[in-house]
């Protein structure tokens, strides 16, 4: 993770929207990491670290992150981005880069065993969320438009460019 010029660190990261043959999306819970007031709900992935590939990246944060056993090769094209800065609860002041690839898959239980110790202070559990759940939470979802973005994906839709999500700052407030 490089600085930035204007003084934030610089993360690259690779993300996997992971969806069951139920069209449920499996997601990170967390308590207090975006606010301390608040619980927020975040896709599987992490930093690309250097000489990985997008793709590369997201098949390794996979299986640390919950056991799944992936291919690059099986994760296709980057379906959506997102980026922006952010600052952490304990002040790191982060510029974000999140690409995101789609994978649908058989239900697993996850494993969180593999986690580093960061991710597993981070990390409450993880669930298998519809649609229906992901627009009823009162948490927050992580990235903003989630759940639009994986109803097209789940009724088939394939995108020729990956969609650009909005980018939200809930840092420290």
């Amino acid at each position: 993770m490089n600085p930035t010029p204007d003084g934030l660190i610089h993360r690259r990261a690779a993300r996997i929207l992971i969806v069951d043959r139920d069209d449920r999306a499996l997601l990170f819970f967390g308590p207090g990491l975006a606010r301390q007031d608040k619980d927020y709900y975040f896709t599987v992935g992490g930093r690309v670290e250097d000489g990985e590939s997008l793709a590369e990246a997201a098949a390794r944060e996979a299986l640390e992150e919950t056991g799944l056993r992936v291919t690059p090769e099986a994760l296709g094209p980057v379906v959506a981005h997102t980026e922006g800065a952010r600052v952490t609860h304990d002040g790191i002041r982060f510029y974000s880069d999140d690409s995101f690839f789609f994978l649908r898959t058989d239900h697993f239980e996850a494993s969180l065993d593999g986690m580093e110790e960061e991710e597993s202070k981070e990390i409450s559990r993880c669930e298998w969320l519809g649609l229906d759940d992901l627009l009823a939470t009162d948490a927050y979802v992580f990235p903003i438009g989630l759940a639009g973005v994986l109803k097209r994906l789940m009724g088939g839709e394939v995108f020729t460019e990956p969609i650009e999500l909005p980018w939200l700052d809930l840092g420290p407030q």
